[in-house]
C-alpha cells in the first residue's frame, strides 16, 4: 500500500502543477470575458480596468485555492505569490523552511535552466526538515507560461516592450513522513523478529545436537541442557504471544470499545495480578486507589489491565537495571489514578490520567520518541534484561484505540513516568452499561 502511494504521488503532482491548472485558469478567464460582454460596463468596472497580470493572478488564486492539495505558486523571481489553504493547514509555519530548503531551490534551478523542449516535464525534490519536528516532504515542480493576450480586456493592448507572457511555477507538496516511517518500521519488524527468533532457535538446535552426541550418556548434562532449552522455548513462546496479541490489537485499533470500566475495579484487578511479581524481588509496588472511585472510562477492561501490567513489568525489569551500581534505595513502582488538570497539556474535555512511575535509573531523552516502536530497546539495557521490545508498542496501540494519549517522561538518575490520558465516560454511557 505504501509503495502504491509513492507511485501515485508524481501523477497527482503532475496533474496539479501541469495542464489541469493551466487549462482551468484559461477557462476561468474566458468565463470572465464572456460575463463582461453580457453585462453593461458599469456591472464589471473594476475587472475591466485591472491589468492583465493581475487578472491572471486572480484566476490562479481562485483555481489553486479550490484544490484539496498543498500548492505553492511562485513567479519567475521565485517570489511566493500564493499558497493554497491546504498548504497552510498541512505545513503552517514550515512553509518558509520548505521554500528556503536547498532541495527546493535546486529543483527551482533545474526549472530555470530547462530547455523549452522539456517544458512539460516535472521536477521532483525530497525535502527533509528536522526542526521543530522531523518531516519528509516530496515536492513536484512545474513551470507554465501564460500568454497575457488571453487575459486582456477589450480595450487593452500590449506595447512592444512588454513581456508577452507570465511565467509561473507551481509546486505540489506531499507530506510522506508517516509513509516513510511505516516503511522503515516494516523493514525493522522483519529484521528484528527474524533476529529474535533466530537466537533461541540456534540455541535449541545446538543443544539438541549435543544431546544426540557427546551428552547422550550424561544424565547431569542432559538435565542442565533441557532446562536451558525450556527457557529458550519459553522465550520464543513469549515473542510469538506478543506478536499475536499486537496483531489482534492492531486489527481492532479503529473500532472504539463500547464497555465501561470503573477505575476502582481496574485498580483492584491490577493489585491482584501484579502482587506476585514483587514477592521475589527487592522492590515495592504502591497502587494508589482512585481519588474518585466512581469515575468510569469507556474501554475494554482486559486491554487496559494488560496495558498497566506491561508498564509495571517494564518498570520492574528496567527500573532495577542500574548500570552504574549506585542505587541506595530499593526500587519503588507507583501506580496512580487521578483526574486530568484542565491546563495540564491534555486534550480538551474531562479526562483521567493513569500513571506508572518508578525511581529507577531513567532513560536518555534521545530514546524516548522511539520507545513505542516494535522491537526497539535501549541498547545499554537490552543486553542485561530479556525482553521482546513489544510491550510499549502494544500499550500505544491500545491507548490509540481508546481515544487516549500515551506520554513517557524520564530523567536520567531520577526515574521514569508513563502517563496515560483517557476520556471520562459520559453519564448516558454509564447508565446503558
Amino acid at each position: 500500500m505504501v509503495g502504491g502511494v509513492h507511485t501515485l504521488l508524481p501523477l497527482v503532482g503532475g496533474v496539479l502543477a501541469g495542464g489541469v491548472v493551466g487549462g482551468s485558469i484559461t477557462a476561468l478567464w474566458a468565463r470572465y470575458r464572456l460575463a463582461a460582454q453580457q453585462h453593461t460596463p458599469a456591472a464589471v468596472p473594476a475587472l475591466a480596468r485591472t491589468p492583465a497580470r493581475v487578472r491572471l493572478l486572480m484566476a490562479v488564486e481562485q483555481v489553486v485555492g479550490a484544490l484539496p492539495q498543498a500548492v505553492l505558486v511562485l513567479d519567475n523571481d521565485r517570489r511566493l505569490l500564493y499558497a493554497s489553504p491546504q498548504a497552510y493547514r498541512d505545513f503552517g509555519e514550515n512553509l518558509g523552511s520548505i521554500e528556503r530548503h536547498p532541495a527546493f531551490q535546486s529543483a527551482m534551478d533545474k526549472l530555470a535552466t530547462r530547455p523549452p523542449t522539456r517544458s512539460t516535464e516535472i521536477e521532483e525534490a525530497r525535502i527533509v526538515l528536522d526542526i521543530p519536528l522531523h518531516r519528509v516532504v516530496h515536492g513536484f515542480f512545474q513551470k507554465t507560461a501564460f500568454s497575457k493576450t488571453q487575459f486582456l480586456g477589450e480595450n487593452d493592448r500590449l506595447d512592444g516592450g512588454q513581456h508577452q507572457s507570465v511565467l509561473l511555477s507551481f509546486v505540489a507538496l506531499h507530506d510522506v513522513t508517516e509513509a516513510e516511517m511505516t516503511e522503515r518500521q516494516q523493514a525493522d519488524f522483519v529484521a528484528y523478529s527474524s533476529h529474535e527468533l533466530r537466537t533461541p532457535l540456534a540455541a535449541l538446535m545446538g543443544f539438541i545436537e549435543t544431546l544426540q552426541g557427546p551428552a547422550a550418556d550424561d544424565p547431569e548434562a542432559q538435565r542442565e541442557f533441557l532446562d536451558i532449552m525450556a527457557a529458550q522455548g519459553r522465550r520464543m513462546q513469549r515473542l510469538l504471544d506478543g506478536l499475536l496479541y499486537l496483531s489482534r490489537v492492531q486489527m481492532l485499533e479503529h473500532q472504539r470499545p463500547r464497555g465501561v470500566v470503573k477505575l476502582a475495579d481496574l485498580c483492584t484487578r491490577l493489585q491482584n495480578e501484579t502482587s506476585i511479581l514483587f514477592r521475589q524481588n527487592d522492590a515495592k509496588l504502591v497502587v494508589e486507589p482512585p481519588s474518585h472511585p466512581e469515575i468510569c472510562v469507556v474501554g475494554d477492561e482486559d486491554q487496559l489491565l494488560q496495558v498497566l501490567i506491561n508498564l509495571v513489568e517494564n518498570a520492574l525489569k528496567y527500573g532495577g537495571c542500574d548500570t552504574d551500581q549506585t542505587r541506595q534505595d530499593p526500587l519503588m513502582v507507583t501506580v496512580g489514578f487521578h483526574k486530568a488538570e484542565p491546563l495540564g497539556g491534555w486534550p480538551v474535555g474531562p479526562g483521567v490520567v493513569l500513571s506508572v512511575s518508578d525511581n529507577g535509573p531513567g532513560i536518555a531523552a534521545r530514546h524516548l520518541p522511539r520507545l513505542t516502536e516494535r522491537f526497539y530497546r535501549v541498547p545499554k539495557t537490552s543486553a542485561m534484561v530479556q525482553g521482546s521490545g513489544l510491550g510499549l508498542a502494544i500499550v500505544q496501540h491500545v491507548i490509540t484505540r481508546h481515544g487516549g494519549r500515551f506520554v513517557i517522561e524520564s530523567t536520567v538518575g531520577t526515574g521514569t513516568d508513563c502517563l496515560i490520558w483517557l476520556p471520562i465516560a459520559q453519564a448516558d454511557a454509564v447508565s446503558q452499561n
